[in-house]
């Protein structure tokens, strides 16, 4: 392969790490926003159970008015199965109303999760797209170096012997002296 090819290899996979890292950050980005957007959903799930539930008060105090409203115009005294009645209205009521507030913090609680989880998949991408960007400076070195092997004039320092066999890459003969100038 030509200089000019590792060359070219080098700063493809340089460009592929970048690139790489690049997806990460905006992958990582997205994740944030997806799972600021499933908070603010979740707010509003509990903010609309508690409207729920002060709509289901008012109607419980529309009912038991009307209840005694009826009670008052027979002439039957609040007592017995009279407030037996308006004891259950009223229990049911509550819990209608309980079951309201549940459903919206379940509900909250479910977009608060998925959007942790949307968060750690972004800073997971993002990982993944700096490891990525580290690996390919291993592998843009690695293209170097193998480039310098291949060549007739670094082939003496990659492989430790020089083309002539006289050199090693120490530096020394084979018979243990040193050679300058070379």
């Amino acid at each position: 392969m030509s200089i000019l090819g590792n060359i070219f290899q080098v700063f493809a996979t340089l460009k592929e790490g970048q690139i790489a890292e690049a997806q990460g950050k905006f992958a990582k980005q997205i994740a944030v926003r997806n799972q600021q957007a499933l908070e603010r959903q979740a707010k509003a799930e509990r903010e609309a159970a508690g409207l729920e539930e002060r709509r289901a008060a008012r109607k419980e105090k529309i009912i038991k008015a009307a209840q005694r409203a009826v009670i008052g115009k027979s002439g039957i005294e609040l007592a017995g199965a009279t407030l037996s009645l308006l004891a259950d209205t009223a229990f049911q009521f509550s819990l209608e109303r309980n079951l309201i507030l549940r459903q919206g913090l379940i509900r909250s609680r479910e977009l608060i999760y998925q959007g942790q989880m949307e968060l750690a998949k972004g800073r997971w991408a993002y990982t993944l797209g700096r490891q990525a960007k580290q690996l390919s400076y291993v592998k843009a070195g690695a293209s170097i170096l193998g480039a310098a092997g291949s060549s007739p004039q670094f082939g003496a320092l990659t492989s430790g012997v020089s083309p002539s066999g006289a050199l090693t890459a120490t530096g020394r003969t084979s018979s243990g002296g040193y050679i300058f100038g070379r």
